[in-house]
């Protein structure tokens, strides 16, 4: 495997800090670019970085780079300047974690469990600015996105922008399945094989309300039907995260991380390999793909066909929260969303259009520290 120049946005966050120090290790750059808006602010990322490659017996290279993504023009420039083969692309105006247990609060009292589609702001607002970036200065370079990748690189995908694939969501999804299907029948986990079909909404509902395919087979043979499904994926789901109702105060920024990490080095392989990920070529939620030497396709279950796979993860986009998304990016929320969005966050939002996540994100920014201060204070 060559090695490259990959570039890391976000690194100060919980989830970007876990790519560098993961990325460090697996001794497949050559350069790793730290992205923050304050470089300043990662000097410490930047030097554990740096050692924990040398502890792995790898000599990287780390930059750290200033760079301001709604200033899309110079973004350009500073990205034709380092020219990166691939980009795992981390950064949000807002994160939600230190926000999750006044949200579980508000959301117990007012017996309503919310989709996550009124946080797509906080991710499209530098997620569109850096991919017109991108596209500019570097559009053969592979970028693998955590923000939102279920709906959010479909909704880049309407007007030319969207990342090559997502991470995360389905794919700490099926790892967690492997993981519960081995406890029960006391096997190795990689004996385990899964093809599954799903949007990020299966991590926020109940599993018997939300479409998905999943297919389980053990040393080739498929034994799908000897097992409750929906037991395994509540499993997966709620000792993993900070997701649903019942998940311990928690953070799965780790496996997010490791997820993106691990489709990135697929990516780059010169051997295939079959994993899951969601939004791939701006497609609606995850399924499984086949990733080698900077290709990537989608290989459906056997009896699965194209139009079924988009149907239910449609559906699945639906039930977390976007009723549509225009041919401008423009996106419309479903009823139920804008509920929570009213009664919950005293938002009174329709809808979101490209131009308006920037200001929506500061607005929802505004909405959830009340929501800590009223609910935890």
């Amino acid at each position: 495997m060559s090695k490259y120049n990959i570039l890391i946005t976000g690194c100060t966050g919980n989830v970007g800090t876990y790519v560098a120090l993961f990325l460090a290790r697996l001794g497949i750059a050559r350069s790793l670019y730290l992205v923050s808006s304050d470089v300043k602010k990662i000097s410490t990322i930047l030097h554990n970085t740096q050692v924990v490659s040398l502890m792995h017996g790898c000599n990287l290279e780390v930059s750290g780079i200033e760079c301001d993504f709604l200033n899309p023009d110079r973004t350009a420039e500073q990205l034709f300047r380092i020219k990166p083969s691939l980009i795992i692309h981390c950064a949000a105006l807002l994160s939600l974690y230190p926000f999750f247990p006044a949200l579980r609060k508000r959301q117990r009292r007012m017996n309503f469990i919310a989709g996550f589609s009124h946080t797509l702001p906080k991710d499209i607002a530098l997620l569109w600015p850096f991919m017109k970036a991108v596209k500019e200065a570097c559009p053969r370079a592979l970028v693998v996105n955590l923000a939102a990748p279920d709906t959010g690189n479909a909704i880049l995908h309407r007007v030319g922008l969207s990342p090559t694939i997502g991470a995360g969501t389905i794919d700490s999804t099926v790892q967690g399945i492997r993981l519960a299907i081995a406890k029960r029948i006391n096997v190795n986990p990689r004996e385990i094989d899964i093809r599954m079909i799903c949007h990020h909404a299966i991590r926020r509902f109940p599993p018997e309300e939300v479409p998905f395919v999943l297919r389980v087979f053990y040393n080739h043979k498929e034994i799908t039907s000897e097992l409750n499904a929906f037991e395994l994926i509540r499993e997966a789901v709620d000792v993993s995260g900070v997701e649903t109702m019942s998940t311990p105060v928690s953070s799965n920024a780790p496996i997010t991380a490791a997820s993106a990490v691990e489709i990135s080095r697929a990516l780059l392989s010169d051997k295939e390999i079959i994993r899951h990920a969601p939004g791939l070529d701006g497609k609606i939620g995850g399924t499984p793909v086949r990733l080698g030497s900077g290709r990537a396709e989608i290989v459906l279950p056997e009896g699965i066909g194209y139009e079924e796979a988009i149907r239910i993860n449609e559906t699945g986009m639906k039930m977390d929260g976007v009723a549509q998304i225009d041919q401008d990016g423009t996106v419309t929320f479903t009823e139920r969303e804008r509920y929570w969005l009213r009664e919950g966050l005293g938002l009174e939002w329709e809808k979101m259009r490209l131009e308006d996540s920037y200001s929506m994100a500061e607005e929802l920014k505004l909405a959830y520290q009340r929501l800590q201060k009223e609910e935890i204070s």
